[in-house]
């Protein structure tokens, strides 16, 4: 894969730990030679992911709303929530927007630990591949269970008949960062 688009969050309160695996995975995918897409933020494990990446010499392109200013927790710690620096930066008229851009961009998905604004990239992502606009692969980050919730649900909608099975094998859980590498 060449460009890899990655779903993760902007809160500058999340634990430091998914920081540091964010920043991990950027770096990672850099020397492995892959454009890092996303969301364009310098917070949260969105900035960690692209200071990774960046510090490896990578190419880091960031998709973002225009006018979007972050949270209301970011707003009022006088945060900046643009990153700066990047290898390419893309405003888009707004979130659904920067969605369809970094899908567009992409030859698929890594959803790290996040949020809604997670979860909706994830299932816009899973959807469109779901009627056909992509057949491109969907990796979710794991790390420590933090998606074994979403691994049940899956497996729900696939036995009341919501689901068939071939879009639930779609997403692939990967454990650590050495399963994702490895499934790209």
């Amino acid at each position: 894969m060449k460009n890899i688009a990655v779903y993760l969050g902007s809160a500058p309160s999340c634990k430091d730990i998914y920081k540091g695996l964010a920043y991990e995975l950027g770096n990672r995918l850099a020397k492995a030679g892959v454009t890092l897409v996303y969301g364009g933020a310098a917070v949260g494990t969105m900035g960690a992911l692209a200071d990774g990446a960046a510090d490896a010499g990578g190419k880091v392109i960031g998709v973002f709303p225009k006018g979007f200013r972050g949270t209301k927790e970011v707003r009022e710690s006088g945060l900046e929530v643009v990153q700066h620096g990047l290898s390419e930066f893309i405003e888009t008229a707004d979130f659904s927007e920067r969605k369809q851009v970094m899908e567009d961009m992409s030859d698929g998905c890594i959803v790290m630990p996040g949020s809604f604004g997670t979860m909706d990239e994830l299932f816009t992502y899973a959807c469109n591949r779901a009627i056909d606009k992509h057949t491109k692969p969907i990796l979710v980050f794991n790390f420590e269970g933090y998606y074994d919730p979403l691994k049940q649900l899956l497996a729900n909608m696939q036995e009341a008949g919501f689901m068939k099975p071939v879009m639930a094998d779609a997403v692939t859980f990967c454990d650590t960062i050495e399963e994702l590498i490895a499934c790209l």
